[in-house]
């Protein structure tokens, strides 16, 4: 669960079934528990049935807590126990940046929301999120934990994870398998089979995944239901559109259903331009819109500047576009940090001197608009399009008065 609101009411629903308090243990402390119970499974050999045995009362109130609210509080569990390659090498836990933060508050919004519906006796549709992103900002990583984490400590679980390739495919496998593996002995649920980049089962659980790619030719998911899904790198899938019509009547209208589709723009006129404007608009009752900037991890594109650099008139332009759009995208007005900016200008730069520069505004935008370039040549150049676009007022709505 994601909603801090629904969270606190399942806690509180399960300690009075069960007149168990459940307590957050902090992480390090978990990290010592962690060891302490490897060190006993040694003594037995690896022997998990013989040890289970010989658990004392505390241990056995530890590992009932962490299961329970690894269960109930999806963040908790990121930051405790799901293991995930390091942005600067080896691994390490989830802890989520800023601009993960941005999808988890979303998530959170449609919770609350169905959760309010479904108490209404209302129907309702699943969370189904739209991520259209910038690149290298952890969303793909944050829908694979997404899934597996409810893989892993939930029942009967169907879980769908495509994109368009077998290299891409490979990705996501190979992620969701160092979480897997990383585990501790008491949240890693058997395996029933787990055949490589196509099909994992948990035997007990009962849950299981299936890896597809965008050629596959029986239609992606056709003949299925799935309470999960993942798919990315849509912009570049050849055939994307089959996607509405063969894999979105494989989500049932359900609490429990979570998809995510993401992916960074390709080009203009596609069907991830057309679908995902469309979603943004509101104009599909399922769907819900996530945009994802390149500015919202500060931490990620930043580089120090030299003492006397002073912004040029291009990066200033764009400094203002993104405190005047910034509150849609991230939910607050932002003044771009110095060393974000310095690094926008010379990366700018350097993709504008080779005559890429529409590359650049795709992969490290600030706004929709600006992530839909032409992939090919155009009449009018990006430079000019992109000065256009950063120059460019809003609209103010007037009323037309017809006087006598």
């Amino acid at each position: 669960m994601y909603s801090s609101k629904v969270i606190e009411s399942a806690i509180d629903r399960y300690q009075k079934s069960s007149s168990l308090k459940l307590i957050r243990i902090p992480a390090p402390k978990v990290e010592d528990w962690v060891h302490h119970l490897d060190e006993r499974l040694k003594k037995f050999k690896g022997e998990v049935d013989e040890l289970r045995k010989d658990l004392t009362k505390e241990e056995l109130a530890f590992i009932r807590n962490e299961r329970v609210m690894s269960m109930l509080d999806f963040e908790y569990w990121c930051q405790r126990y799901c293991t995930i390659p390091s942005d600067g090498g080896g691994i390490c836990k989830l802890n989520f940046w800023d601009s993960q933060r941005i999808f988890t508050r979303k998530m959170a919004q449609v919770e609350e929301e169905m959760y309010a519906r479904r108490a209404a006796n209302e129907t309702v549709d699943g969370m189904l999120i739209v991520g259209h992103k910038s690149r290298q900002l952890g969303e793909t990583m944050l829908g694979r934990a997404i899934c597996m984490h409810r893989l892993t400590t939930q029942q009967h679980r169907r879980a769908m994870g495509a994109s368009v390739d077998d290299d891409k495919i490979q990705e996501l496998y190979d992620r969701d398998k160092t979480i897997y593996d990383n585990l501790p002995w008491w949240l890693r649920p058997e395996l029933g089979y787990d055949e490589k980049r196509a099909h994992i089962y948990f035997e007990k659980l009962d849950s299981r995944i299936i890896y597809q790619v965008s050629s596959q030719k029986s239609g992606l998911g056709v003949g299925r239901q799935f309470d999960l899904g993942h798919l990315t790198e849509l912009s570049t899938w050849i055939n994307a559109s089959a996607v509405e019509l063969d894999f979105f009547p494989t989500l049932p209208q359900s609490i429990t259903t979570f998809c995510l589709l993401e992916s960074t723009a390709y080009g203009r006129g596609n069907w991830w331009h057309e679908f995902t404007e469309r979603v943004r608009k509101g104009l599909t009752r399922r769907w819900t819109y996530v945009f994802i900037p390149w500015y919202a991890e500060p931490t990620k594109y930043r580089s120090t500047p030299p003492v006397n650099w002073i912004p040029s008139e291009v990066a200033m332009l764009h400094a203002q576009k993104i405190h005047e759009t910034s509150a849609e995208f991230v939910g607050h007005s932002l003044m771009v940090d110095r060393s974000n900016l310095y690094w926008w200008e010379t990366t700018r730069e350097e993709y504008r001197r080779a005559g890429n520069l529409n590359f650049f505004l795709t992969n490290y935008c600030s706004t929709p608009e600006e992530s839909f370039q032409h992939s090919g040549q155009s009449a009018f150049d990006a430079e000019l399009i992109e000065s256009l676009r950063l120059n460019a007022t809003d609209g103010v709505a007037y009323e037309m008065v017809k006087t006598t």
